[in-house]
């Protein structure tokens, strides 16, 4: 009877949320529209007491797929929050976002995660850090690229240590030490971080957060809990469509922006490539520069739908956060 007892305290929460309706299109505005069921959320996503992290082997479990069936399938699937296994035994998360070459996205993630969760109240409870996958740890560091950096990033970040840092190399040591992994990318970039990560408790793309921010909060029509007014009115409502009309499989097209990284040796800041195209462009005939016009604007456009992207992902995030959170330490920052 024990037996039967415990099995309905596990089994019952997962059930519950696998009956929620929930619309996933990726191009439908209703990500926004749908409403949080708190007690849903807690029993799917709250590991219990007794469970810990277990070491990587032929037969764990990464992140909801088996390492046996995937192989023999060969196909990635990417996660969902249901496949999350969350620990709050600490009272915090430690997050972490990892992107290609720890370059814009995983910085911008970083410094905009810390902006809003203080915003949000919940400082406190999210200590987030950022890597990168493919870095060149022995590179020597370019000040003109990383100004380059830090105006990328500025429009997001508060602070200008996000961009100044050392470019810093992902590995399993630190997907184990962490709660949760964030990928920023694309689905590319969760598989090859699934990959080199199997020690990791949870990792999941950003963009799967997205659902849980709502949507007059992202355009600036509402009210600024989650997120400060001028960061949904500038960096995210011009560009909310093009944000949300993107497939999670496509690749954000900002590879290579910080040396140190491996895709950074193509990069676009490198300082002997902006003074040749420099002296192309004044060499060049008109249609010439007209395309290397073109190519710029282009992405610069790519930028700004990124931003958007990683502002939208991380409030989802910091609400997702809130809500699943221990309601004794929601009402102490409350009281406070």
């Amino acid at each position: 009877k024990a037996e039967l007892v415990e099995l309905e305290t596990l089994v019952t929460p997962r059930f519950r949320v696998a009956c929620m309706s929930l619309t996933r299109g990726p191009t439908a505005l209703q990500l926004f529209s749908w409403k949080l069921d708190r007690n849903s959320l807690v029993g799917v996503t709250r590991r219990c007491a007794h469970q810990r992290r277990q070491l990587p082997s032929s037969t764990c479990t990464l992140h909801g797929i088996s390492s046996q069936a995937s192989s023999s399938s060969g196909k990635f699937k990417p996660s969902t929050w249901r496949d999350l296994d969350i620990d709050w035994g600490r009272r915090h998360l430690q997050v972490i976002f990892v992107d290609q070459d720890h370059g814009v996205l995983a910085r911008s993630a970083e410094g905009c995660c810390q902006r809003v969760a203080l915003w949000a109240g919940a400082g406190h409870m999210v200590f987030p850090e950022s890597a990168g996958l493919l870095v060149d740890v022995n590179a020597a560091r370019n000040p003109d690229a990383a100004m380059a950096l830090l105006n990328r990033t500025f429009p997001i970040c508060d602070h200008h240590r996000y961009a100044q840092r050392e470019a810093y190399l992902f590995t399993d040591q630190d997907a184990a030490s962490v709660d949760l992994v964030i990928s920023v990318g694309g689905a590319g970039v969760e598989r090859l971080v699934s990959k080199k990560a199997p020690s990791a408790a949870n990792v999941v793309d950003l963009m799967e957060f997205a659902q849980f921010a709502k949507r007059d909060e992202l355009d600036g029509t509402g009210g600024a809990t989650i997120l400060q007014r001028n960061l949904a009115t500038e960096v995210v409502a011009p560009w909310l469509a093009e944000a949300i009309a993107m497939t999670p499989s496509e690749n954000w097209g900002l590879v290579g922006s910080v040396p140190g990284g491996e895709g950074g040796k193509d990069g676009a800041f490198s300082q002997g490539e902006s003074q040749s195209s420099e002296t192309y462009s004044e060499r060049a005939p008109s249609s010439s520069k007209s395309a290397l016009a073109a190519a710029d604007a282009e992405t610069q456009r790519k930028l700004k739908i990124a931003r958007a992207r990683v502002v939208i992902g991380v409030t989802g995030l910091v609400t997702f956060l809130l809500a699943i959170a221990p309601l004794e330490e929601v009402e102490r920052r409350t009281k406070r």
